[in-house]
């Protein structure tokens, strides 16, 4: 074949995939997703010619051109990449764009000491990094949403319910900064998961490393990373930190449905403990009097979404070989950016949600007293005056049963006096209502320490993403 070939021609692949293979292993071309996974090849393309003119494996001005070209392709929102047919996915045909531009003596230098397997690995994990840390901004913004509501109705009596029973008094504030401190763990396992992004899968190549002399710390550093590949193999077979942090998404949104569910029962007619504004409810289509609170079930039924991408990320990694496949890197990868931007989103409508709600005391605490929820302490009452508590148990069960069926007096003579506020109030041991104000400020500590987490996290990156722009333009001078 005369004149320069294109990149679907491997030499011993001459001609592409055929066209309804194509279709249906690509599936249909999102220009979004595309240019955010362009984006990233670019980042990586800019540290690995750096890196090669570097070490004298390219000549500066080869790699000075492929970063101008590179840099120009970017510019133009890579619509010279999207343009052209993708016969064996999109990577190629970002090659071949920039192979057309710098002509096949320079274009054909751009993947020297890698393969698309090290490169998915890398761009999978600065994708995760930036996903990831977009969680955990949003999740911290839930929990200051959910601090400073509880710090407003902190004082604010209801029941908590066992059982859809009223149980024990509490305060709605209280109950606010229990899920915060749910969802804090959460989001400090998600720090967690990207702290442990440390080692960059470039260089690793197709799955056993390079005879090339390449310098895999440096291109780690330009990206963020604190260091190269230990062990190619397991640099292109292993997706943990992806799977880590759908882990992670799946226990948020799942805690934020429960806090939901809690919402959209107290905020039913019968019980109306909460009520929402009309910018958070909609309306019946048939029936003029409803208010319907529809946000709370999207907060219910969304986190499905993030539990079936953990399955098919899961059942599609399972039993798949040590090594580089399209199990892993493609089907198990492809729901992850889709699930953690629906988590994001989650965080997001549970904030609005949250800032809306209005407690409704006058209503709340009277149901308490309605549910004799201080029975407790009243037979705890007893056992502090000698009585065993299985006998004091029976007897105050015995006194709620003749107020209920036969309206006798609650609590009956002989019996402590105890409404629902104050005996909230005396539960101040083992983390209950009566250490609220604690427990509220331990909160907000570590709603602190989250946010020096994160900052701390994107500053480094940031540093990185500076040191690769200053490292770039030293070559494209010469």
């Amino acid at each position: 074949m005369n004149g320069p070939h294109p990149v679907s021609d491997t030499g011993r692949i001459a001609s592409p995939l055929a066209g309804k293979a194509q279709r249906l292993c690509y599936e249909a071309s999102d220009p979004v997703a595309d240019r955010a996974v362009l984006r990233l090849i670019a980042q990586v393309d800019r540290a690995h010619l750096v890196m090669l003119a570097e070490r004298g494996i390219i000549t500066g001005e080869q790699a000075a051109q492929l970063l101008r070209t590179v840099r120009d392709i970017e510019a133009e929102g890579f619509g010279a990449v999207l343009a052209l047919p993708r016969p064996r996915g999109i990577y190629l045909a970002y090659e071949e764009a920039v192979t057309r531009r710098c002509g096949p003596d320079v274009g054909g230098l751009l993947h020297t000491g890698r393969s698309r397997n090290d490169l998915n690995a890398t761009t999978t994990l600065l994708g995760l990094r930036d996903r990831g840390s977009d969680v955990v901004a949003e999740g911290g913004r839930l929990v200051t949403a959910l601090l400073a509501t509880a710090g407003r109705h902190l004082d604010d009596v209801m029941a908590i319910h066992t059982h859809y029973q009223p149980a024990m008094p509490i305060t709605y504030g209280y109950y606010l900064t229990g899920v915060a401190l749910a969802l804090l763990r959460e989001l400090d396992r998600m720090v967690a998961c990207l702290r442990a992004i440390r080692r960059c899968p470039l260089g690793a190549h197709a799955v056993a490393g390079t005879d090339l002399d390449l310098d895999t710390e440096r291109t780690a550093a330009l990206l963020g990373f604190a260091s190269g590949p230990l062990h190619a193999v397991d640099a292109i077979a292993s997706r943990d930190a992806s799977l880590d942090a759908l882990g992670v998404a799946a226990n948020l949104t799942v805690t934020v449905s429960r806090l939901a569910a809690d919402l959209q029962l107290w905020s039913s007619s019968e019980l109306h403990y909460v009520q929402f504004p009309d910018w958070l409810v909609g309306g019946s289509s048939a029936l003029p009097q409803k208010r319907n609170a529809f946000v709370l079930e999207h907060l219910k039924a969304r986190p499905t979404r993030v539990l079936g991408a953990w399955v098919t990320a899961m059942s599609a990694i399972r039993s798949a070989p040590f090594t580089n496949s399209i199990e892993v890197g493609t089907e198990a990868m492809k729901p992850v950016a889709p699930a953690l931007r629906t988590t994001r989103d989650v965080l997001a409508l549970a904030a609005l949600v949250v800032a809306g709600a209005r407690p409704c005391p006058a209503t709340m605490e009277p149901a308490a007293a309605r549910g004799f929820v201080e029975a407790t302490a009243v037979t705890n009452d007893l056992v502090r005056q000698g009585v065993p508590f299985r006998e004091a148990h029976r007897r105050v069960g015995a006194a709620v049963l003749r107020a209920v069926d036969d309206g006798a007096a609650w609590p009956p003579d002989g019996f402590a006096r105890i409404d629902p506020r104050t005996a909230a109030d005396r539960a101040r041991f083992g983390g209950g209502p009566g250490s609220r104000v604690e427990a509220l400020a331990a909160a907000w500590v570590l709603r602190h320490r989250l946010r020096v987490d994160l900052h701390d996290l994107r500053r480094r990156w940031a540093r990185a993403a500076d040191a690769l722009g200053a490292a770039s333009a030293a070559v494209c001078r010469g």
